[in-house]
């Protein structure tokens, strides 16, 4: 017996069957554009987040929290009533001048410990944490002190 029957791709489609296709294919339209939206919506905001982080990692970089911007050792520092002024010089040298009298030392400053090593062998070498302020340096007395513990602010005077 013979199938009298014309093949699907072959027979002429009905208009039920155009107008089915048809809503078919405007869904799978919509489907895609709203994966694209999502998926672009979805890159713009990692696009966005990635870049925040990235300035708020340069902001924060070598900064403490509170601390100001132009944030150095290198400078002149002094306590309010002048007896004692520090001077820090790039190249690792310093001074300490305590009533006009002058003694020289080598520094170093890793991460927030300040060593001091004074050139007169009649002084102590000792050791200080920093924290940077406002308006200057705040100084807690540590190793080769004789005042462990105790907190100095010294006002920045001159870079």
């Amino acid at each position: 017996m013979q199938d009298n029957r014309i093949p699907p791709q072959k027979r002429p489609m009905t208009e039920a069957e155009i107008l089915r296709r048809r809503e078919l294919r405007r869904a799978a339209i919509k489907k895609q554009k709203r994966r694209r939206t999502l998926f672009l919506t979805a890159c713009g905001l990692a696009a966005v987040l990635l870049i925040a982080g990235i300035v708020l990692l340069c902001r924060g970089c070598g900064h403490t929290e509170g601390s100001p911007r132009n944030e150095s050792i290198y400078g002149s520092f002094a306590m309010s009533d002048k007896s004692c002024v520090y001077t820090f010089r790039e190249d690792g040298s310093g001074e300490l001048r305590l009533s006009d009298a002058p003694y020289r030392f080598r520094f170093t400053l890793s991460g927030r410990t300040l060593s001091i090593d004074f050139e007169a062998e009649t002084l102590t070498d000792c050791e200080y944490e920093v924290a940077y302020i406002d308006t200057g340096l705040e100084l807690t007395a540590g190793k080769g002190t004789t005042t462990q513990g105790e907190k100095y602010i010294l006002n920045r005077t001159e870079k």
